[in-house]
């Protein structure tokens, strides 16, 4: 497939006190379902930009490429940056993935790169109930955009109208994310 996905884990958990991402759900560790999903898909690229070891360890383990955010106080377009100067400069776009959302299913994932392969000059971008979500799917040409973000801005504040096409999920539950203990404790509610 000709698009490179990236796994963004360079988060401080700063609402939650602790490391949302190794929190474990159903057993394992909440970045595991992002990294696993991933890389049950055949993305040309595969990447994980984290400031966490662990996570590096994890991904390098499935043959990611791994990088170490150093800057992660900058924010998410401090990950987006790294992993944009690493990708392989021929693919399609690229797709971008949280950590936070373990529930995301491959069954999404396939809807949004049919999605956009029909429409590949698009923004591509899951809407879970009456909320924009992860993951989302960039054209390439839109790298020199992504490349220029500042802070914690991430690629969302792209999205205009006539350049984005989004996915209507209608499995809600994908879209829970874990900021807050409260959020954990929704997520929780799905392990039986």
């Amino acid at each position: 497939m000709n698009i490179s996905a990236v796994v963004m884990a360079s988060g401080f958990s700063s609402r939650m006190g602790e490391n949302k991402l190794k929190l474990k759900f159903k057993g394992r560790e909440i970045y595991k379902y992002a990294i696993d999903l991933v890389n049950s898909f055949d993305f040309k690229d595969k990447i994980v930009v984290s400031n966490d070891n662990e996570i590096c360890k994890y991904a390098e383990e499935l043959g990611f490429k791994t990088f170490n955010n150093e800057n992660a106080e900058v924010g998410k377009s401090e990950s987006i940056k790294i992993a944009l100067r690493e990708v392989q400069d021929d693919v399609k776009g690229y797709m971008f993935f949280v950590c936070d959302q373990p529930l995301v299913s491959r069954e999404t994932v396939n809807e949004l790169i049919s999605s956009f392969n029909e429409n590949s000059d698009k923004i591509t971008f899951p809407i879970y109930g009456s909320k924009r979500g992860a993951p989302m799917l960039f054209p390439s040409a839109f790298k020199e955009d992504l490349l220029n973000l500042k802070g914690d801005k991430g690629g969302v504040v792209l999205i205009e109208k006539d350049n984005s096409k989004s996915v209507s999920i209608n499995r809600e539950a994908e879209h829970i994310d874990i900021d807050t203990a409260a959020d954990y404790e929704r997520l929780l509610e799905y392990e039986r």
